[in-house]
């Protein structure tokens, strides 16, 4: 780094905007979503409809909520070099008043989604029965619900306290911020394991893994990160923030895109070789499921495109550097989510004796669609409200020296 501080910042950049093609194809987006998830429930397939809906509200949701955990990561590791890009995680977190609620709709799906939201199946049902005091409706609501409302209160004071700092300055908000960023973080860890729990592997109730949780996190470290790519790739291609957002910047970025691709395959690389090695019949029934019945070229496809081909294309500089070619990657890296959150649900929703069979995901990606252009276009309108940039940070000097 270097420690020479430029005292004069460049001219202030107007709002932030997402170019018009942007909002188009979001909106093209949401239509293709409202169109596939109407398909499916005017067909009565309810199983497809709730497990598509599924796939696209938690997708959108882990969006939402990285934008707090990431503002949180980075207060706490001091990551100047990221001030400049701050107003794209703080809008991210727009969404998860709206999407906490959609993601609250699921509830009514539940009973074509969850073996054990049916009373009468649970009391057949020893092993259910001794997780019902968790496995409930009742539960599942509330528990569900407050995790939300927690991410939505903690978006909302770090947002506040970015927005104090531009209208005073000083320290103070900072402070408050890395405060706020260590209780954060504990309960992120809490919450997301829950709201990975209900949502995601509860679909598969009989079944046991004690990394579950931490792979959603990755996930949602993962896909968040490359999300924050493809945006600050599209505002410094579209000439805005000039002279704050630079390929140093970017380098940084892009190094993070790439290591969550490896952290991601060391997880599920993990999850795996235990439950294989280890053998044990309520492990490996997860495992079997996805390779039976058609499924086993899509669980083949997803360390190809969540890891190999990621990782190898960011291996040079020059890529993490080009705001080009790390958005192709990271809108790689978006899709491969899909692909994932399609294998968590998908296969696990033949509910009794009826198994699920591999399918090309149509609707499934039609709804995700409409769920990651609903949040493009409420991410697009929080963008455009504030300072383009938080000058009166007192690191914005350092960020604007960092050379990467």
């Amino acid at each position: 780094m270097s420690h020479h501080h430029s005292h004069a910042l460049p001219a202030e950049p107007g709002p932030l905007k997402l170019p018009g093609i942007v909002h188009g194809v979001s909106a093209a987006c949401v239509l293709a979503g409202a169109v596939a998830l109407g398909l499916a429930f005017s067909r009565g397939d309810a199983e497809l409809a709730w497990s598509s809906y599924l796939i696209g509200v938690f997708y959108a949701l882990g969006l939402g909520v990285f934008g707090v955990a990431w503002l949180a990561i980075l207060y706490l590791s001091g990551a100047d070099w990221s001030v400049s890009m701050r107003r794209i995680p703080e809008a991210m977190t727009s969404w998860l008043l709206p999407g906490g609620v959609l993601a609250m709709v699921v509830g009514l799906g539940g009973s074509s989604l969850y073996h054990w939201w049916h009373a009468d199946l649970v009391a057949q049902d020893r092993l259910l029965t001794l997780k019902a005091p968790f496995l409930n409706a009742t539960m599942f609501m509330a528990l569900v619900g407050a995790s939300l409302a927690l991410w939505v209160i903690f978006a909302a004071l770090f947002v506040s306290a970015s927005h104090r700092q531009d209208r005073d300055g000083g320290m103070a908000p900072t402070r408050l911020s890395r405060t706020l960023s260590a209780v954060f973080l504990i309960i992120f860890a809490l919450t997301i394991s829950v709201v990975g729990f209900y949502l995601l592997m509860s679909l598969e109730a009989h079944w046991f893994s004690t990394m579950f949780a931490v792979l959603v996190f990755t996930d949602v470290v993962q896909t968040g990160t490359a999300f924050v790519a493809i945006m600050a790739g599209v505002i410094m291609m579209t000439g805005q923030l000039k002279g704050f957002l630079n390929q140093n910047h970017l380098h940084s970025l892009g190094k993070m895109v790439f290591a969550t691709t490896g952290f991601w395959a060391y997880i599920y690389f993990c999850q795996f070789m235990l439950i294989w090695y280890a053998n044990i019949p309520e492990e490996t029934a997860y495992f079997l499921r996805r390779m039976d019945h058609g499924w086993l070229p899509y669980m083949l496809a997803l360390p190809a495109l969540k890891f190999v081909v990621p990782f190898l294309l960011l291996v040079s500089r020059n890529a993490k550097r080009s705001p080009l070619a790390l958005a192709l990657v990271s809108a790689l890296i978006l899709f491969a989510q899909f692909w994932e959150l399609y294998l968590m649900v998908a296969p696990a929703v033949g509910q009794g004796d009826a198994v699920a069979l591999a399918h090309v995901p149509v609707i499934e990606f039609g709804a995700t669609l409409g769920f990651v252009g609903l949040f493009t276009l409420v991410f697009g309108w929080s963008l455009g409200r504030h300072n383009a940039v938080p000058l009166k940070d007192p690191a914005i000097a350092a960020c604007l020296d960092y050379q990467s």
